[in-house]
């Protein structure tokens, strides 16, 4: 127990032991002679706790002023209960700021592994854009398509930096879901040119309450993956349900094995390391950004008969953010 309980019971007691010698009209001289004695040792006992605080006192200012000493063995004079919650907030502070810096850590890791993927990528439109140089042999429509391909890996990375704090990062607004993807297919128009692939777009167009700039990001990363894998014949986007966009493609599928895979961050699956032009983040961004705006994507596919993206833009969770009028401007 605290120590001030003794201070207390010593009163009381003395108290009480001089108020019965009074009432019976006793000699007084023992008792006070009783009282030196207790408030000597009072006294001694008093030093000796302010010795212990003392020390307690130094070695919570030595731990909290000196990051290198840790508290996992830390033992403090046990002045009072006081010092045990000390100890213990001690202990549960360094617990948390282990988590802190392990989080960063692996934060710092993830980017570190991101930029090297990233140097690898980015290197294939660069060297072809060189050798076009050296040979003499540049041509308009693949210069386009080798520059856009850097600016979009550029952009990757950009996006892939703000995916850390996506939640601060978020503007929500109703947007026509149309105009972003006929946005992204006219980008990319010089891919669907070279590889003569035909686009159809069908289905009522509907309006959606998201963040403008991060679904069509997304849709980027569906349409462009589409136009990879899709050495002939159609990209269809197809409007349903008035909350769903379903993109089709004839290219070559993907395996089985894969599909459960596909959203896990540095998996390339079995056609990106055959092309050895796959990161492995584009579709494990696309669904951690879905999923913090509130809506989902599903992905299906056979392999040598293309791949359907289904993504479904009704909120499958409740946001957290201000409501937008739908008479907002667009």
């Amino acid at each position: 127990m605290d120590y001030w309980y003794f201070y207390l019971i010593f009163v009381f007691i003395f108290g009480a032991l001089f108020w019965s010698v009074v009432m019976r009209s006793l000699d007084i001289d023992a008792v006070i002679d009783a009282l030196y004695v207790g408030l000597y040792f009072l006294f001694g006992m008093t030093l000796l706790l302010f010795w212990r605080w003392f020390q307690t006192r130094k070695i919570l200012k030595n731990v909290l002023s000196d990051e290198r000493l840790s508290v996992d063995n830390l033992s403090l004079p046990a002045t009072s209960s006081v010092a045990h919650l000390y100890q213990n907030l001690l202990k549960q502070q360094t617990l948390e700021h282990k988590k802190v810096l392990a989080n960063q850590a692996n934060a710092m890791q993830d980017i570190q592994d991101y930029y090297a993927m990233w140097a690898h990528q980015i290197k294939v439109p660069l060297s072809v854009l060189d050798l076009m140089n050296q040979t003499n042999t540049i041509e308009k429509y693949e210069t386009s398509n080798q520059l856009l391909i850097v600016n979009q890996y550029l952009n990757m990375m950009l996006q892939f930096i703000r995916l850390k704090n996506l939640h601060q990062d978020l503007t929500f607004k109703p947007i026509y879901v149309q105009a972003i993807v006929r946005d992204v297919i006219k980008s990319y128009k010089l891919f669907f040119i070279r590889q003569n692939l035909s686009v159809l777009i069908t289905g009522e167009d509907f309006t959606v309450v998201s963040d403008p700039k991060w679904i069509q990001f997304v849709l980027e990363q569906i349409i462009f993956n589409a136009i990879k894998y899709t050495s002939q014949g159609c990209i269809q986007v197809i409007f349903e349900n008035h909350h769903q966009v379903v993109i089709k493609d004839t290219g070559i599928g993907i395996a089985a094995s894969d599909l459960p895979r596909l959203f896990d961050k540095g998996y390339t699956g079995l056609n990106g390391r055959l092309e050895n032009n796959s990161s492995g983040l584009g579709l494990f961004m696309v669904k951690q950004i879905l999923s913090e705006l509130g809506h989902d994507i599903k992905i299906a596919s056979v392999v040598g008969s293309g791949t359907t993206v289904t993504i479904d833009f009704k909120q499958t969770k409740t946001q957290a953010y201000e409501t937008v009028s739908f008479s907002d401007e667009v």
